[in-house]
């Protein structure tokens, strides 16, 4: 799937009631406009998921105009949740979100990353749920903090060991966030959260 990162449109050609507004009410109105209903996904949906998901493309309002791109643009990524997927072809679409949209990516304060649940053969064939572990940023300090809390995503049955998968999860997750400069992710940092945590999970299951 190609992402692709839209530049404002030139200079207004005409009068803009909107940047006449004073700028906090500006703001609200951004927040309004740019914080979706539904979780923000960066890779390609499934037909089943679009009821409850949007893709992560930059909303129509951010080009308007330079000025009003450089004001919108930090709240869209800041007042959404975005998910990452850990594998397969939706691990690659992810990656690739995550170099085309590496510059706003400071701006993000709440990822989740959705990794596929592994039986102990690693069996694809068996394993059709995944775990949702999520990470906000701290306002006050900048740096990523992962959630104690996690999700089962799927409507078939949770599996027995489904918990102590959770905890060894979020466990390991913390343990690479220390190893990152976690104020300043970039997409080559993203990446490598993705992939050391699903290849750490794996090992542990298999062995």
């Amino acid at each position: 799937m190609d992402w692709h990162v839209f530049a404002a449109a030139g200079p207004e050609s005409s009068r803009c009631r909107l940047l006449e507004l004073p700028p906090e009410l500006r703001d609200t109105v951004f927040e309004f406009a740019l914080v979706l209903e539904k979780t923000v996904v960066t890779f390609r949906l499934d037909s089943y998921q679009r009821d409850s998901y949007a893709q992560a493309t930059q909303p129509a309002l951010t080009r308007v105009s330079r000025q009003v791109r450089h004001e919108s643009i930090p709240i869209f990524y800041a007042s959404n949740d975005f998910i990452i997927h850990t594998e397969g072809i939706k691990a690659d679409d992810a990656r690739r979100w995550l170099e085309c949209n590496d510059q706003y990516l400071p701006k993000m304060r709440r990822v989740s990353l959705w990794v596929r649940y592994a039986t102990p053969t690693n069996n694809n064939s068996v394993s059709q749920g995944a775990l949702s572990i999520t990470m906000q940023r701290d306002v006050t300090t900048g740096c990523w903090k992962v959630d104690d809390a996690w999700k089962w995503i799927t409507v078939v049955r949770k599996p027995a060991a489904l918990e102590s998968d959770a905890k060894f999860l979020i466990r390991q997750f913390r343990s690479l966030l220390m190893n990152e400069p976690t104020s300043h992710l970039s997409a080559e940092g993203f990446i490598g959260l993705m992939s050391n945590l699903r290849v750490q999970y794996i090992e542990q299951k298999m062995g």
